[in-house]
């Protein structure tokens, strides 16, 4: 099957990121708009903050795959509709990731669903299954009736702050799929992750300014959503930019400290975690950071855990900017 892509934005999305970053104090770092969604949160109800939290980052992100599914525009209204119309079990499974191609690979759908009707045995292997991957699932959403956490949802979507009234423009990327087509979009969208063939059918590029300066992507069976920063933001070409964003990367002992790991194999999340002695909460973050760099590649494969390695190319991208500052 040949690749399809399609691109667009919308308030959906915007609103998904930011409670994301509420949910994550480590995301909140990563997002550069993080820090300023949670102060709009605090500062519109203190109370809301605690309620975000119960979803987790991943409860949020992954209803972008149902939103990029559902018809444009993808506005608030929608996202909302859409929860408020999708029954409470439907709901949950997706909210733990029962619709990731990334668990589905490893556990299969009906065990997912007993878990989340509260299946003791099924809640287990889920959460084994769910530590052999990028994904987490908020304990939360496992031991919380399915009907309560549709109420607390629709009532968050409908009291959180208007964070963005307007969705980011496309322009640069509609032009950019008319010249260069989708698959080299693709690659210009989301460097540093290369997918195994036959792993990508269906994708659509959401831009969104609350991604910056990473990509967040949400692997359902048969359809990818990857939220982007806009293209104007996500590829610094002067000397000055592309020392100040490789420099960010590389300003922690944690990401330095990755680096050294994989200058003597590929790994994935599980050996990093083992080697570093770090949780997964912790080195996700900074990988995406790493990701986001050019300095680390991400290798995706239906069935076998993600692999992390180095990107040669960062480093040389490296190398010239730091030549380049100097040249006079």
């Amino acid at each position: 099957m040949s690749l399809q892509v399609r691109t667009g934005s919308g308030t959906g999305f915007e609103l998904l990121l930011a409670a994301a970053a509420v949910a994550d104090t480590d995301w909140r770092r990563v997002f550069t708009h993080g820090r300023e969604a949670y102060a709009e949160v605090r500062r519109a109800d203190p109370g809301l903050v605690p309620a975000v939290r119960r979803f987790g980052r991943f409860g949020w992100i992954n209803l972008a795959g149902p939103l990029a599914a559902s018809p444009q525009p993808w506005t608030r209204l929608r996202l909302l509709r859409l929860v408020a119309g999708t029954a409470p079990d439907d709901l949950v499974t997706t909210l733990v990731g029962g619709r990731r191609q990334q668990l589905l690979s490893r556990l299969d759908g009906a065990t997912v669903r007993s878990a989340v009707a509260g299946d003791a045995a099924a809640v287990r292997r889920l959460r084994a299954t769910v530590a052999d991957t990028l994904l987490q699932v908020s304990p939360w959403l496992l031991r919380t009736d399915p009907r309560e956490v549709k109420d607390v949802l629709v009532q968050l979507l409908e009291s959180l702050p208007v964070l963005d009234s307007r969705a980011p423009s496309t322009a640069d990327i509609d032009r950019a799929f008319d010249e260069q087509g989708g698959a080299t979009l693709l690659e210009r969208v989301a460097p540093g992750i290369q997918y195994a063939p036959g792993y990508l059918e269906r994708v659509t590029l959401v831009t969104s300014v609350r991604a910056a300066p990473i990509l967040v992507s949400v692997d359902e069976v048969g359809h990818t959503v990857i939220l982007h920063p806009p293209l104007t933001e996500a590829g610094a070409s002067d000397a000055s930019a592309q020392l100040r964003d490789l420099g960010r990367a590389l300003g922690d002992d944690t990401r330095i400290r990755i680096l050294q790991e994989l200058r003597t194999d590929d790994r994935t999340l599980a050996e990093l975690c083992a080697a570093l002695r770090s949780p997964r909460t912790t080195l996700l973050h900074h990988l995406a950071l790493l990701r986001s760099a050019g300095l680390v590649d991400l290798s995706v494969k239906a069935g076998d855990p993600n692999v992390y390695s180095l990107d040669d190319r960062g480093f040389e991208t490296l190398a010239a900017a730091a030549k380049g500052f100097t040249t006079r």
